[in-house]
């Protein structure tokens, strides 16, 4: 009562399966927006951060933490007007569900004091650990030369 099934149907019914599958695990992760405030103090660390954006509303990436700087090193020249920073930031969730990294270099206008980049994300642990995306930054000075309003935009899956 039982039909032989021939080995070459078999391997063509599995292929199928197999990019049926795949296919719903990419569709099932579509970039998600980002959006990430902090009020930074220059040569501080610890600062809180609120993040926004359907990445938050779907549970992607945590609505509070903390952040620190892990590595800074500046280049250029400042009778340019301005300083090239390359920066590895880490972002603590406050929920404890993990960290995540990004590094940037960011563009340092020393006339006003005001900061863009573009970032991306370079680590992470716990539910951040396949974590990625990128972005840009705009940082406004609000105390020039002690404290500037970061304002992250970006996506992330």
């Amino acid at each position: 009562m039982f039909h032989k099934v021939r080995p070459f149907t078999l391997s063509i019914f599995l292929t199928f399966l197999l990019l049926a599958l795949t296919a719903s695990v990419v569709v099932a992760a579509p970039p998600q927006d980002l959006h990430i405030e902090a009020l930074e103090f220059i040569g501080s660390s610890g600062e809180p951060f609120t993040a926004s954006g359907s990445a938050v509303d779907s549970n992607m990436v945590c609505a509070t933490g903390t952040i620190d700087d892990i590595e800074i090193t500046a280049s250029g020249s400042s009778s340019g007007g301005f300083l090239t920073l390359h920066v590895l930031k880490r972002f603590y969730c406050d929920d404890l569900s993990g960290t995540f990294d990004i590094r940037m270099v960011v563009r340092l206008d020393l006339t006003t004091n005001e900061t863009t980049a573009r970032w991306r994300i370079v680590d992470g642990t716990g539910a951040y650990a396949a974590l990625k995306g990128s972005g840009s930054l705009v940082g406004t000075p609000v105390n020039p030369g002690v404290s500037i309003l970061d304002v992250y935009d970006g996506r992330v899956h």
